[in-house]
């Protein structure tokens, strides 16, 4: 006779998400400096050449004196931005949370369906040991050298905002706008010509469920989980698309342009330009893996795809159990584990890669790969407690392999 389950612990599952989106948020914050500060640098090594080429060129006085003293500016604070982004642009910071974000939102789910791990009892406990080890591949990483920002950040109980102040400077502030609206207009350029925008078709978002609730419904399931996730690679997988197609398209016409330019003998020096340009561009798309990230959200919602599928192919006999009519324990266990291996692999894929780029990005030499390798050993190997840590579920008879759906 199984274990009866207990009712939800709504205030261990608010936790776990208040953990969990505070992971996220501080993610996103730190993935949006990081792109910001390396675009900075691409930009000003692109404004440099520019400049020294203009600089070759006969000018008045005047500006010949103004870009000359810019160009002995601009290579220092190149170089400073440059040191201050390998200590500070949080990059690994990025990658380690929202790693722990995808693992907590993991737990979470599989502690909603009530399948293994979480089918007995003392489930509370479980989750409750499986967020501190999730919690705990962070200590001592660059994570906890600054300060993460809250998540309970609405409103205080006298009514004031407690969110974050905008602290830039006027002078950042204003190329940030100039650079989304370049951004906006590009975009909205390139839909007009090529109808890459299309209706908005999202289904029911995770703030319109009650997500302290159970999820034994396996349609609940597929509507919060599977088809929420998978609207969501769809949705990135269309942006990094036209991103890609933009950037490679640049990188295209301007390294024409080069060649045209080097035929010409007064035009040769411009060529410089168009090859920072070029390089400008594609350090872009290597550093955001934009095209890795394509293929990944890809085959990650080809598979949900079919996972559901499979799913809907079963008959109404095969879903449920035809003497108690609840849905049928193990398929209801496949369906959750294919779903859940699916998002967590291509997690796992992503922050593998992200770790090798970064590590490239960041000059490792070869004396510094052993550590570096096992630095990424020790992050899998919490990763991996992360989804099903051993010596905590007592239950001898539990399934030893869940991991298998990766």
């Amino acid at each position: 006779m199984s274990t009866p389950i207990t009712s939800p612990n709504t205030n261990l599952l608010e936790a776990a998400w208040q953990r969990q989106q505070a992971y996220s948020k501080n993610a996103s914050r730190h993935q949006r400096r990081f792109l910001w500060l390396r675009s900075l640098l691409a930009s000003l090594s692109v404004v440099v050449v520019i400049l020294a080429v203009v600089e070759g060129h006969k000018l008045n006085e005047p500006w010949h004196d103004v870009i000359g003293n810019t160009l002995l500016v601009l290579p220092i604070t190149i170089t400073a931005l440059l040191a201050f982004s390998v200590r500070f642009d949080r990059g690994q910071n990025w990658v380690l949370l929202r790693g722990r974000a995808e693992s907590l939102k993991t737990e979470i789910y599989y502690y909603r369906t009530c399948v293994k791990p979480y089918e007995k009892k003392d489930r509370d406990a479980l989750l409750s040991k499986r967020i501190q080890y999730i919690s705990d591949g962070i200590k001592g990483s660059p994570v906890h050298q600054g300060a993460l920002s809250p998540y309970e950040h609405e409103v205080t109980p006298n009514g004031k905002d407690k969110r974050p102040k905008l602290r830039m400077g006027i002078v950042i502030l204003m190329v940030s706008i100039l650079i989304k609206g370049g951004t906006k207009l590009m975009g909205i350029v390139w839909d007009f010509l090529f109808r890459f925008k299309e209706e908005n078709s999202s289904p029911q978002t995770e703030e319109e469920e009650n997500r302290c609730s159970d999820l034994t419904n396996p349609e609940h399931y597929l509507q919060f989980r599977l088809v929420t996730q998978f609207e969501w690679y769809r949705k990135q997988s269309k942006t990094l698309a036209q991103q890609l197609q933009i950037f490679q398209t640049s990188v295209y016409i301007f390294g024409g342009v080069g060649t045209l330019l080097a035929a010409f003998e007064t035009s040769r020096s411009w060529v410089a330009v168009t090859t920072a340009l070029v390089g400008a561009f594609t350090n872009y798309l290597e550093v955001k893996r934009i095209e890795a990230s394509l293929v990944g959200y890809n085959q990650a919602a080809d598979t949900l795809y079919d996972i559901r599928a499979w799913w809907y192919s079963l008959s109404a006999a095969e879903r449920h159990d035809p003497d108690t009519k609840r849905p049928d324990q193990k398929k209801f266990q496949r369906l959750v584990d294919s779903c859940e291996g699916t998002i967590r692999s291509e997690t796992t894929s992503w922050l593998q890669d992200m770790q090798d780029r970064l590590a490239q990005l960041y000059g490792i030499d070869d004396g510094d790969s052993d550590d570096e390798s096992d630095d990424a050993a020790t992050q899998k190997n919490a990763e991996e407690k992360t989804s099903y840590p051993h010596g905590i579920d007592e239950d001898k008879n539990a399934d030893p392999d869940n991991e298998s759906v990766d």
